[in-house]
């Protein structure tokens, strides 16, 4: 295989057919999504009433990671453990989980939560009396 020699204006007008193609390739899939969403498939496929869904605005909540600290931190303050941040955040790295992964944050902050709430049934330690 061998690179055809081409002069500086054959490069050009090759330059601007392959933009000329690139733009027709995207008005093509703009035009495959809009004809998607204009059709009634069921809401499955409709990919502009998906971004206006609920479950979409939800999901995007769940994974905020600011948000994910915040309730961890609010767990954590609760029980009077928020001294203990770090080390509750270095034993979820060791797990091989990022502090930046809203999903595992979630699942430790749940994790401890029910730890607590176990330890606290198995010792009778009530509101009024935490540790």
């Amino acid at each position: 295989m061998s690179l055809i020699p081409m002069n500086a204006e054959q490069l050009r007008r090759q330059g601007i057919k392959n933009a000329q193609m690139r733009e027709e390739q995207e008005k093509q899939f703009q035009h495959k999504v809009e004809q998607m969403s204009k059709h009634n498939v069921g809401g499955l496929y409709d990919i502009r009433a998906i971004k206006k869904s609920n479950q979409f605005k939800e999901q995007k909540v769940y994974f905020d990671i600011k948000k994910v600290e915040a309730e961890f931190e609010d767990m954590l303050t609760y029980n009077r453990l928020i001294t203990k941040k770090q080390n509750f955040l270095d034993h979820l790295k060791s797990l091989g989980h990022s502090s930046t992964d809203a999903h595992s944050m979630r699942l430790w902050t749940r994790i401890v939560d029910e730890m607590i709430g176990d330890f606290r049934l198995a010792y009778d330690i009530t509101e009024s009396r935490k540790f």
